[in-house]
């Protein structure tokens, strides 16, 4: 099945062009809303994304900004594509906002490269593993089960990416401790380590492992850094963001200053760590250590 364009990502990148053609042509909000007999806080939202924009209003800011042609129509298109409702929302009484717009920027992804420390990637997961590390959360927050199973079911949502008509590109160096460290039983663990293994056979989907004896090259918290599409006329749908998270805090970063500086860790990361084939035999000998 094809990928569908996330409202998350479309809501974004319309915000951001509509702050864009205000600025061009010299226009403050305050002005604007009253041209247009709107609040200012109207404008403000639109701008940041925090509602749904409607398609009358975007073309009133269009013809107020001399925006028309194929601009226009890119742009209306964009609008249309936000005013759907991505289905990880219906999470959002379990998620905070942060981690729901960056499961819906996931969704729009086309390539994400993740460094993980202490877990196995969330799309890497098998559902037992995901649900074994969803429980530990029931001590601390008072997490019902059947909390626990949404956010199983949650985790496996997002892995269609990986096996959709035009799958996510995923690049990951994992490090060693993860694959040592148990999440569930022993029979979790087995099944997680073959699942890598078999993850590994997809040509869109690069598993590479960090030794604990080799040099660490950046003493970094785990991160995730997402790249988006290209669209005639538009360019990149919209530009790279890292995802960071802590059990108190959960960060997206947009500086283009601060996403670069995260893809060269992950370079750093990705060269230190062994090669594909090597991974792949670490993994295997893991695994079979645990069989015996």
């Amino acid at each position: 099945m094809a990928r569908e364009p996330s409202p998350t990502v479309c809501r974004r990148r319309l915000a951001a062009e509509l702050r864009r053609f205000r600025e061009d042509a010299r226009l403050n909000g305050v002005q604007v809303a009253k041209q247009l007999k709107w609040s200012t806080s109207k404008i403000s939202r639109l701008e940041t994304g925090q509602i749904l924009p409607q398609r009358g209003d975007v073309e009133s800011l269009l013809r107020r900004y001399a925006v028309d042609g194929e601009t226009a129509e890119r742009l209306l298109t964009l609008t249309e594509i936000a005013q759907h409702k991505g289905w990880w929302e219906d999470y959002a009484d379990i998620l905070s906002e942060t981690l729901l717009t960056f499961i819906g920027l996931e969704a729009g992804a086309a390539e994400v490269r993740s460094w993980q420390s202490t877990v196995v990637p969330g799309l890497l997961q098998t559902s037992d593993y995901a649900r074994a590390g969803a429980s530990i959360l029931m001590p601390l927050e008072a997490i019902s089960p059947g909390e626990v199973e949404r956010r199983t079911r949650l985790r496996l949502g997002r892995q269609q990416l990986l096996t959709a008509e035009d799958p996510l590109v995923y690049d990951t160096v994992i490090d060693e401790a993860v694959l040592l460290r148990r999440y569930g039983d022993e029979g979790v663990m087995r099944d997680q380590l073959h699942h890598l293994l078999k993850l590994t056979e997809s040509p869109t989907i690069t598993i590479r492992v960090l030794r604990l004896k080799g040099p660490h090259p950046a003493d970094w918290s785990s991160f995730l850094h997402m790249r988006f599409p290209a669209v005639d006329g538009l360019g990149a749908l919209y530009e790279d963001v890292v995802y960071t998270e802590a059990y108190s805090a959960q960060v997206l970063e947009e500086r283009e200053e601060i996403t670069h500086r995260y893809a060269r860790i992950f370079d750093l990361l990705a060269e230190a760590a062994l090669g594909e084939d090597e991974s792949r035999e670490l993994i295997a000998d893991l695994a079979d250590a645990i069989e015996c």
